[in-house]
């Protein structure tokens, strides 16, 4: 490796040059590194040199290096479309983020599908920003699940099982998660109470519901995305 002692010295020689500098508002002159890469660098280019940005397109004068692509073959390689290089035959212009390319805006949108599916049909939750992240086991055969949205506050969970078992009912599994001022409770239940009568849902979501505390409940049982029900300052709406 050799020393240079300027970047016009530092390219002359360069097959390959690639740019590893921060962005700083101002000219070169100015302590800046505005255009630091101008026609008077871009004139130290072999002719077929290739000039790898992904720093900042700001760091490079595109004027200056159309011209420099104009008149040889050299190759401009970049995530920063600018408006003089963008569709240049011999400037290569990438994506900026991954999540921008065609295969991964399709594969986000079948994410967010299935995320939003798998929450509708099995109360999963995942990617939430204000949800905790609950992986859920499968609902088991003929239970009912019930998904309990409430304030994160102590003794939530225990008004909650109080209400199932003032109505005679088994619960089989039960999970609570929580994150800021939100938990997230799901309880699978026997769909009979313990004398064989079957349950009524409507009128357990509606008590379960108006409890102080509860935000909002959701019965996971048939159609998938029905029997969502919700507590508004005290008012009950399904």
């Amino acid at each position: 490796m050799d020393l240079a002692d300027s970047i016009s010295s530092a390219v002359s020689h360069a097959d390959y040059i690639s740019i590893n500098i921060p962005y700083i508002k101002g000219t070169p002159e100015e302590g800046g590194t505005h255009g630091i890469i101008g026609a008077d660098i871009i004139h130290s280019f072999k002719s077929d040199a290739v000039l790898l940005n992904f720093a900042r397109g700001e760091l490079v004068d595109s004027d200056a290096m159309k011209a420099f692509l104009d008149s040889g073959n050299g190759r401009y390689v970049s995530d920063f479309p600018e408006d003089a290089l963008w569709d240049h035959p011999n400037a290569v212009i990438l994506p900026h983020l991954g999540a921008s390319t065609e295969e991964a805006e399709d594969q986000a949108a079948a994410m967010a599908a299935d995320t939003i599916r798998e929450y509708v049909e099995t109360g999963t939750i995942r990617n939430s920003v204000n949800f905790p992240a609950t992986e859920l086991p499968d609902r088991p055969a003929d239970a009912i699940r019930m998904t309990v949205v409430t304030k994160n506050k102590p003794g939530m969970l225990a008004h909650l099982t109080s209400a199932f078992g003032k109505e005679d009912l088994n619960i089989i599994q039960q999970i609570n998660h929580s994150r800021g001022e939100v938990a997230y409770n799901v309880l699978d239940i026997d769909p009979h109470t313990s004398d064989g009568h079957p349950v009524k849902l409507k009128d357990l979501q509606r008590e379960l519901t108006m409890l102080d505390g509860v935000l909002s409940s959701r019965i996971l049982f048939g159609n998938p995305g029905a029997g969502y029900a919700r507590n508004v300052d005290g008012q009950y709406f399904i």
